[in-house]
């Protein structure tokens, strides 16, 4: 039995590489490792049972339960008195709190069979176990609606090298769901959030927090409020009747719309209120490290900030544009002069507490006249950016006067997040490109840009929840829809939130490191070629960087021929035009055969694989492509798909019957 044991040891233990210790989680496609939790937290509870999860779907080892196993993989947090090991872990290697924050994590073997994953914090671990199985099996969960179910188990297993240590670029790292009200929890879009290392299941206004915040506590996510919050500290159905004058002041008429007002920030009696309530709200809820105080979301009435004299006495001759000029009156000075005053009496009670304001749409972009306190996180949300082109790219005409804004707010504050957005209303095609999410998300890191947050669509046909309310109805879809804008934008996705881990990560690595996991290996080369070639293309149609030759005036918004907005008709047609880099007959087939190629030889090995997930994936890429090829005059040929050689017919729309 010894002589076992010792042989056992031989063939499974005392990795090494390069003369370090290594960890690997399966030998011979089995896993060899069991589990042990010294600090039971619920999202060390989660860690231990995505690590079963992971393991069972990336070997196909349905019977791994984590209980037996060559090694002991051990969980735990320091600083807490939970786990020694964990202390003694941490201050071996020099680490600290301020070294590692709520996400990072350190990785080391503390004898002969035991390995330890520890953190200050919960959602560290968590990380950590999703980052450990990505280095050493390869997997990563591609896109929400698929989860973990992989085409093909996993055959090959990379050693990792210890000390293993990481920490994100960003501290907020999260998407919001948008579009039609999510009231209840969407767990697969929780799941896919956490294994790609977001630090937030996405920021939900005041009563959404309350319909589902409480799902996000497994995940580690930090607890956030976001959104349009005035009339939630000062009801109108409480005030309005009996003090109009806590409204805005529009045309002579006190005005408490939910679309079309805001409230007057200039009366003492307003600034009273709200404190009081948000004290007892932070009472009632000690979690939460920030609560919100965002503007109610309109267009009409100059974003019904109004002329209430008490407020004007708050605003700044620099908040109007100089004569002649199409620049916006701001509003951004009076909103931060009162945000001010709330966050100092808040803070006199709760020194911790962050108050969450917008830098908002083109009347609050602009910065203030005014000092930022620290503990204001500003949510910066260049609502109408180009995003064809970087906020920085100086020949962007759309973007200029965004940058301008941008870098005057972070003149005043480094507490500064993007809110951007990433979904748009068409289903059919993506709106940021690879190449843009990269620049721009590594421009936002150099300035010290807290994080990023932007909004998108559920995946899947439960992508519109509940519906909202009525002024949602012109983004209402389909169920097929929602899953419709995955398949043309999750990759996308995938980026963002591996960028927002690492913005150094190359492009060709994500990329690879989606298809393999969603296409499987063999088809998945091909997807990874066709896809970069895409986001080549789509670079190149935009322009990056050149002056275009005649801007067209909009308002005081200039718009190139080359820019696109996340709110506008997007054509099929027109992003045809761009992934093909050509509107003539004889440049679009040259170039759609060229993007064919990889798509049909990974249509082969879908083939051949006699994989079902495989075939259905490849599937819907190819169906997206004849759609962008129908919409430039093309159709594909059925003889394609069998001889694996793209070829197309020409559609004379002229010579068709209408009747």
């Amino acid at each position: 039995m010894k002589k076992l044991l010792f042989l056992s040891a031989l063939l499974l233990g005392a990795w090494s590489l390069n003369g370090a210790e290594v960890f690997i989680p399966a030998k011979n496609n089995r896993p060899i490792v069991q589990i042990k939790v010294f600090s039971h937290y619920a999202p060390i509870i989660k860690a231990e049972n995505e690590f079963r999860e992971i393991m069972r779907h990336a070997l196909g080892v349905r019977d791994y339960d984590g209980n037996s196993g060559f090694y002991t993989i051990q969980f735990g947090i320091a600083g807490d008195d939970s786990c020694p090991a964990a202390d003694e872990l941490m201050k071996k290697h020099n680490m600290t709190p301020e070294k590692l924050g709520r996400d990072g994590f350190l990785f080391d073997k503390v004898s002969k069979k035991s390995f330890l994953l520890c953190s200050y914090h919960p959602k560290g671990v968590l990380n950590g176990v999703y980052k450990i199985l990505e280095k050493t099996l390869g997997v990563v969960s591609p896109r929400p609606l698929v989860g973990l179910e992989r085409p093909f188990p996993v055959t090959k297993v990379t050693p990792l090298a210890l000390p293993y240590s990481e920490v994100p670029a960003f501290e907020i790292r999260t998407f919001g769901l948008s579009g039609v009200a999510h009231r209840n929890p969407q767990y697969h879009m929780l799941d896919w959030q956490a294994r790609n290392l977001m630090s937030s299941g996405g920021s939900r206004n005041i009563t959404g927090y309350f319909d589902a915040g409480w799902s996000h506590e497994p995940y580690g996510f930090f607890r956030t409020i976001n959104g349009h919050s005035f009339h939630f500290w000062l009801p109108p159905k409480d005030y309005f009747k009996t003090h109009p004058e806590y409204y805005s002041l529009i045309d002579g008429k006190r005005v408490a719309a939910v679309k079309g007002a805001q409230i007057a920030l200039g009366n003492p009696e307003v600034v009273d209120i709200i404190v009081k309530r948000m004290l007892a709200y932070k009472k009632e809820h000690p979690e939460m490290k920030f609560l919100p105080f965002g503007c109610n979301d309109t267009w009409t009435n100059g974003f019904g900030w109004g002329d209430d004299p008490l407020c004007m006495k708050l605003d700044s001759p620099r908040d109007y544009p100089k004569p002649g000029s199409k620049r916006p009156r701001t509003f951004s000075t009076r909103y931060i002069k009162t945000a001010n005053k709330i966050i100092e009496r808040l803070n006199k009670v709760f020194p911790d507490l962050q108050l969450s304001v917008y830098a908002y749409h083109y009347v609050m972009m602009q910065p203030p006249d005014a000092p930022v306190h620290p503990n204001l996180q500003v949510s910066f949300c260049p609502l109408y950016k180009c995003c064809r082109h970087t906020i920085n790219d100086p020949m962007c005409p759309r973007n200029r006067m965004f940058h301008e804004w941008l870098l005057g707010w972070a003149k005043k504050t480094k507490n500064i997040f993007i809110h951007d957005y990433y979904q748009s209303t068409n289903v059919n095609t993506p709106l940021m490109p690879l190449y843009l999410i990269k620049k721009e998300i590594k421009y936002y890191h150099s300035l010290g840009i807290k994080g990023l947050a932007s909004e998108l669509s559920s995946d899947g046909p439960n992508g519109g929840n509940v519906y909202g309310k009525e002024y949602f109805a012109w983004l209402r879809a389909t169920p097929r829809d929602f899953e419709t804008r995955w398949d043309a934008a999750g990759l996308g996705y995938f980026a963002f939130t591996r960028l927002l881990w690492n913005p150094d990560e190359p492009l060709e690595d994500i990329v690879k490191l989606y298809c393999d996991n969603y296409y499987g290996e063999a088809a998945g080369k091909y997807m990874a070629q066709y896809h970069l070639m895409v986001s080549r293309n789509l670079e190149i149609s935009s322009h990056p960087g050149e002056k275009p030759s005649t801007p067209v005036a909009g308002d005081f918004v200039n718009t190139g021929e080359w820019c696109l907005c996340w709110n506008w008709n997007h054509k099929v047609s027109s992003y045809a035009a761009q992934l093909f880099m050509a509107t003539d007959p004889d440049g679009i087939r040259k170039n759609a055969t060229e993007l064919m190629i990889p798509l049909l030889k990974a249509w082969k090995a879908a083939c051949d694989s006699q994989n079902r997930l495989v075939v259905e994936r490849v599937g819907k890429d190819i169906e997206l492509m004849e759609k962008y090829l129908l919409s430039a005059g093309f159709e594909v040929s059925r003889k394609s798909y069998r001889t694996f050689k793209p070829k197309f017919t020409r559609i004379d729309f002229r010579n068709q019957d209408n009747n």
